[in-house]
């Protein structure tokens, strides 16, 4: 197989895995953002919640019941056109540019260390994140209820006009702090625990492992990932939910003095779940689409 053809082969991989899992957890990426933001009156008078921020201190299943609620279930899927703006081609090239990255810059005839991994993952997400953080901006705002788009593009040309470049790349430095680690860390314990799973095999005589136990070694280095990047996650979100100039050291410092520093893991129940099913789903998906194509 060629390194084109590999490539992209590599990128229609990606999108069916980013397709399948954003349709499925689009619901607990809403409820994470509910739980984090700062409920504005003029929204919480539309969701029907009280005009306090009382609203932010709720857990998952009662967001969940409130959305429900008040805005039907389909409020749960709301931000789901920026998200697949975002996410299909979003993770065709992230494994595009982790795969050429990797036929580079390692040796073929040996797999990459443990740093080289971290390095991998975390600069291919940095790559992507950089590209597509408008619509990542434009999917905050929908999720969040704070802003009544009536489409992405919309969205997109009203952030331009009232806030200018700096309005649609809010949040930058906060996502790349949060993108960044978590997928360089994320490559490195799945690929880590996937070579683990195979010497385990290979030392009882099987050929292959089962899907189930490839996509149970995702959903650890998930939780594991998402656990040590979520604080920037928080700051991230209300960086791009409202129209502020503030930046990503002013708002950390806003929430540690003035709600706590559990402030920073609001919204971990439902971003450790969808992270972790959405990067098991997208890479057993990914691995699994990627040898039917490659035959």
């Amino acid at each position: 197989m060629t390194q084109k053809k590999s490539l992209s082969s590599t990128f229609v991989a990606g999108a069916v895995s980013g397709t399948c899992a954003t349709l499925l957890l689009q619901p607990l990426d809403l409820i994470k953002t509910r739980q984090q933001v700062r409920i504005t009156a003029p929204a919480a008078t539309h969701c029907g919640l009280p005009t306090d921020l009382v609203c932010q201190r709720r857990g998952m299943i009662t967001t969940f019941s409130t959305v429900v609620q008040h805005e039907n279930i389909s409020g749960l899927w709301r931000g789901l056109s920026p998200s697949l703006s975002r996410c299909v081609p979003g993770v065709g090239l992230y494994f595009t540019t982790l795969t050429a990255l990797q036929q580079n810059l390692v040796p073929a005839e040996r797999k990459p260390t443990a740093v080289e991994t971290l390095a991998l993952g975390g600069f291919a997400r940095s790559l992507t994140c950089a590209a597509l953080l408008p619509i990542t901006v434009v999917k905050t705002r929908f999720e969040s209820g704070n802003f009544q788009y009536s489409s992405v593009y919309g969205a997109l040309r009203n952030v331009k006009t009232q806030e200018g470049f700096r309005g649609l790349y809010s949040g930058c430095s906060a996502t790349l702090l949060r993108d960044a680690p978590f997928s360089g860390l994320y490559y490195l314990f799945y690929s880590e625990g996937k070579r683990h799973l195979e010497e385990f095999h290979k030392a009882r005589g099987m050929e292959r492992y089962h899907g189930f136990m490839q996509f149970g070694v995702g959903l650890l280095a998930g939780f594991l990932a998402c656990g040590i990047t979520h604080p920037f996650d928080v700051v991230k979100t209300r960086l791009q939910s409202q129209v502020s100039p503030l930046s990503t050291r002013s708002v950390a410092v806003d929430i540690y003095q003035n709600e706590g520093i559990n402030t920073f893991l609001r919204g971990f129940a439902p971003r450790v779940l969808r992270r972790s099913i959405n990067a098991a789903l997208a890479w057993t998906l990914f691995d699994t689409v990627l040898s039917h194509i490659g035959k």
